[in-house]
């Protein structure tokens, strides 16, 4: 199921282009970009990072928006497998250390007309090498904001949902997105360090 916007919410910023809205708000929550608004109006794709400073690892959270003339499964099934190819792990050690890598990438579709979007892009999020992939859909023409909505109560797919609808302005309270990632660092090193111990009380004995 989807949550569809149709009119700008309440404590959105001001301004009725929700791509807009979302660059703002993005600049406000510290991150960068070195195409801006004016490259987004010319060749119809710009990207924002922001780095994420984590207990054992760090962290990247990317906004990326693309034009796009028409909208369909094989777009999403296109884009989807391109974009985490792009982020995830890629060498040996980066695939060994990917449980404690965060990779966040929201890919913005922003789709023109004025025809409402009901994709079910919850079978598109992908976590892949470390990676995350979200999809949203985007039609400024109605103000219609399109994205997985996740309903399971644990998991690091539910604070990243939350986190978005925090920048879209639905949520009043900010979202700690990184909460379960870092919870799950601990885990793995605590399994780690187990394992190391048993390997030198082996030698030992």
């Amino acid at each position: 199921m989807q949550e569809l916007k149709a009119e700008k919410p309440p404590e959105s910023p001001a301004g009725s282009d929700p791509v807009l809205r979302l660059m703002e708000r993005l600049g406000d929550e510290g991150f960068t970009t070195e195409q801006g608004p004016e490259w987004w109006d010319e060749y119809g794709e710009v990207i924002y990072r922001r780095e994420e400073h984590l207990p054992l690892t760090k962290g990247e959270t990317v906004f990326i928006f693309t034009r796009v003339d028409e909208m369909n499964d094989k777009i999403l099934r296109q884009t989807s497998e391109s974009v985490v190819h792009t982020y995830r792990a890629k060498n040996p050690l980066q695939m060994a250390l990917s449980v404690l890598q965060s990779t966040t990438v929201y890919h913005c579709l922003v789709v023109s007309g004025d025809t409402p979007h009901n994709e079910m892009l919850d079978a598109y999020i992908t976590r892949r090498g470390g990676a995350t992939f979200i999809p949203v859909i985007i039609i400024p023409a109605i103000n219609e904001v399109v994205y997985p909505q996740i309903e399971d109560k644990v998991g690091v797919m539910k604070p990243r949902i939350e986190y978005l609808q925090y920048l879209l302005g639905e949520r009043r309270e900010t979202v700690a997105m990184h909460r379960a990632t870092i919870q799950a660092m601990w885990i793995s090193a605590a399994v780690v360090l187990v394992l190391v111990i048993a390997i030198v009380l082996s030698f030992v004995t």
